[in-house]
């Protein structure tokens, strides 16, 4: 299938601009096949697509992006997050892949590991020098030595499903010596679940046997919780939630203080507004942008536990689907947020319009 671009200009109100115009849209039912995750790395963006796909794209013009390579292929089942490390993209699937990526047009496979279910179903990494670590929602942390990228190994794995009594781990990142872990326990009441693990001594990655539970919350403010990022000694959560249950709870942005990490406390929800969302969570300077639906939000958390909704627009579906849980994940870049459409199969790029809005983003 050919990709379909669209170049958009939202028309502005007599009173005020809208926060957010459409740059550009890409459509390609192979390429973005169930959009996922997105990152960057000068001017390129890597997404992932829960089915199957993984694509980069130039993003040079955010006005014109260029669909470089894509793939679509059983080797790589749902394809839900991606790091960039150099010339090394690392993929996660139901496997963990390391891919060379010096020419963008022409990537190389390197390494792969499997062995469900300890690796299976990745939906979070972060990296901490020669290791990633991985949210597996299968109910494990792993644990990936990339040293050698062509020969990546299995560090070790955390089962915790049974021992923990955190279900389904759905994203992961890091705070000092910990591992902070966004449990959403089915996207429904009655809650959902924060978890810090402790799993490194002075910075240096602990073997597995030896890493603990260290501390937990369970709140309905946290259901749903599909997307975790820390700044300073804060978590902030994006807690979506299933259609079923939005006549009981609504989607949320939720605030939680680490400074004691055996006693994580809830300190702030804000209301999403969309059925669904948030899926996707990035922070910015002192904003968290959300998206989820149709939907994406900025939220200022220059004081965390008293976060302000500064600015929030809906935006029209480009396929006609039954799926509610579109706006997946995103990224933010010198003025332009980078949002991946999973239902729409898709990949948009919106230009930030408020100058005070960015200029939060971009405070250091």
């Amino acid at each position: 299938m050919a990709v379909i671009m669209l170049a958009l200009v939202s028309a502005l109100s007599a009173a005020k601009p809208a926060p957010f115009t459409i740059a550009s849209i890409t459509l390609h039912d192979q390429a973005l096949a169930g959009a996922h995750d997105v990152q960057l790395a000068g001017n390129l963006a890597f997404v992932p697509g829960k089915w199957q796909s993984l694509s980069i794209i130039d993003i040079a013009d955010p006005k014109k992006p260029k669909l470089l390579w894509f793939k679509n292929d059983t080797e790589i089942p749902d394809a839900e997050t991606v790091l960039v490390s150099g010339d090394t993209l690392l993929l996660g699937t139901r496997d963990f892949l390391t891919i060379n990526i010096a020419d963008p047009r022409r990537p190389v496979f390197l390494g792969k590991i499997s062995g469900q279910p300890k690796i299976d179903r990745i939906n979070g990494m972060v990296r901490v020098a020669d290791h990633v670590l991985a949210a597996n929602k299968s109910g494990y942390i792993d644990a990936f030595d990339v040293g050698d990228v062509k020969q990546p190994g299995l560090f070790g794995a955390l089962e915790t499903k049974r021992e923990f009594d955190v279900v389904s781990p759905h994203d992961i990142d890091r705070y000092g010596d910990y591992v902070v872990i966004a449990d959403p326990r089915g996207f429904k009441p009655p809650t959902g679940k924060l978890a810090l693990f402790r799993v490194f001594e002075k910075g240096e990655l602990l073997p597995v046997e030896t890493w603990t539970l260290a501390g937990q919350v369970e709140s309905k403010a946290l259901i749903g919780g599909n997307r975790v990022q820390v700044k300073g000694a804060f978590a902030y959560v994006a807690g979506s939630v299933t259609p079923t249950a939005a006549h009981e709870v609504k989607a949320h942005m939720t605030v939680v203080e680490l400074s004691e990490p055996t006693q994580p406390e809830v300190v702030a929800e804000l209301p999403f507004p969309d059925l669904r969302g948030p899926n996707g969570l990035t922070i910015a300077g002192d904003v968290v942008f959300c998206a989820g639906g149709q939907t994406v939000t900025a939220y200022e958390i220059s004081n965390p536990q008293q976060p302000r909704l500064l600015a929030s627009q809906n935006f029209p579906k480009y396929r006609e689907t039954k799926r509610s849980d579109n706006y997946h994940d995103l990224v933010y870049r010198d003025g332009y947020l980078y949002v991946t459409a999973q239902s729409d199969n898709g990949f948009l790029i919106l230009k930030l319009n408020d100058s005070s809005l960015r200029k939060l983003a971009e405070t250091n």
